[in-house]
């Protein structure tokens, strides 16, 4: 410290001095968290990786626009590895894919090219069943379309065909009505992956450009994203050579599976799937990035680099995960709501929040973040546990809690 000062002598002001010494004291309070973070995630992975059947994890933490930012990180890339996970790994971000989705029929929209009144009719014609479904009922979910991704077929195809390209039509018809398709009915929210394939298929027809092509030109680029990646068949060159492994280690048996006593995907149980096709997620769930790399998308979307104002507040409106109705905002009694690809939560000492928890088969990715206190937090980890054993969300609850305690100092 005497060094410090001693360097800058009598030609810094008082004021200036003072504001030197708060950001010297905020770095050291992130240092501190930092610490404490990551004794924290070597914890979690000491305790929970037999459990969840994961191997290394990531954390992100920004302390503001201008304040202190850190990650830090955990574990190998891959069981009985040696390779450790550094902040550059990257790990599929499920369907934090969605908020990127919501966001690309807006920004169609503030050019001019759709509206989110349009309907199924109006875009995708050869789906009649589902013709009056507009796209906000699409993308809020509630629209009563089954999901695609929990079917007989889909399970057959991770099972028994994991490097098979879908193209959209074929997922969608999973879940479409048919004489081989009658999958139950559903009201108000009911998460459905097959609204999101359906809202990417009229993003391509309104841009006449492949949902590729519009996710990087429309908003990768704008956001600043610059190792954030989409590919609709398996990762491969050198995204793959810096993704971990997935694992997937959930005996649960899934939404459609019949007369269940062993799930359809019990013979997948440790398989590594980080080389597998990605295209059965695509819209849904199929991005690839880091935790800083999402953290860097979400302050984009709300800093108003990709969206203007009137979409903006188009892509926040919430609607109750419990009543499937419109509402002002969450509360404690009606703590969770779907906007138009994130979700805004409370309770459980948290302060309404912007949250979203994506998992494939064998990935999580998770990001909390406050625009009252500027604070982001986001992590990721390389597996898809057992039913109610999902710790890692908890551990980055934890983590935002005291990185809001600590920039509220």
């Amino acid at each position: 410290m005497k060094n410090i000062f001693g360097s800058i002598g009598r030609q810094v002001s008082l004021p200036t001095l003072a504001a030197l010494a708060f950001a010297l004291g905020a770095q050291v309070a992130a240092a501190d968290l930092a610490a404490d973070v990551q004794s924290d995630l070597e914890t979690y992975l000491e305790e929970r990786t037999e459990i969840e059947g994961n191997s290394g994890a990531s954390i992100f933490v920004s302390l503001g626009h201008e304040g202190p930012e850190f990650s830090v990180f955990a574990g190998t890339t891959e069981i009985s590895g040696e390779t450790p996970v550094t902040d550059s790994s990257l790990f599929q971000i499920g369907s934090n894919t969605k908020g990127f989705t919501g966001a690309l029929i807006l920004a169609l929209e503030a050019q001019g090219k759709l509206s989110i009144d349009d309907t199924i009719g109006d875009w995708l014609p050869q789906y009649p069943a589902w013709k009056d479904v507009t796209i906000a009922q699409l993308l809020h979910m509630i629209s009563g379309i089954p999901t695609y991704s929990e079917t007989v077929p889909m399970n057959d195809a991770f099972v028994n065909t994991p490097d098979r390209d879908f193209t959209f039509d074929e997922l969608v018809a999973m879940a479409y009505p048919s004489a081989t398709v009658d999958l139950p009915p559903n009201s108000g929210y009911f998460y459905s992956n097959t609204n999101y394939i359906l809202a990417g298929m009229i993003a391509e027809k309104a841009s006449g450009m492949s949902y590729k092509d519009a996710v990087e030109t429309l908003l990768f680029e704008p956001a600043g994203l610059t190792d954030t990646y989409y590919s609709d068949t398996a990762y491969t060159g050198e995204v793959l050579e810096r993704m971990t492994s997935g694992y997937f280690n959930n005996p649960a048996c899934t939404l459609y599976d019949p007369d269940c006593e062993v799930s359809q995907l019990a013979p997948i149980i440790g398989r590594d799937i980080k080389a597998d096709s990605v295209s059965w997620a695509g819209p849904a769930g199929a991005i690839v990035g880091s935790p800083q790399e999402l953290a860097t998308w979400i302050r984009a979307l709300f800093d108003g680099k990709v969206l203007p104002e009137a979409q903006m507040k188009e892509f926040l409106r919430p609607v109750s995960m419990k009543t499937g109705e419109y509402i002002d905002d969450v509360t404690e009694d009606d703590p969770s709501a779907f906007t138009l690809g994130i979700v805004r939560t409370t309770g459980q000492g948290i302060e309404p929040s912007y949250f979203y928890l994506g998992m494939t088969l064998g990935f999580r990715m998770v990001f909390f973040y406050s625009p009252e206190h500027d604070v982001l937090v986001a992590g990721a980890t390389n597996s898809q546990p057992p039913d109610g054993e999902e710790q890692f969300t908890p551990l980055v609850v934890s983590v935002y809690q005291r990185a809001i305690e600590e920039a509220g100092k």
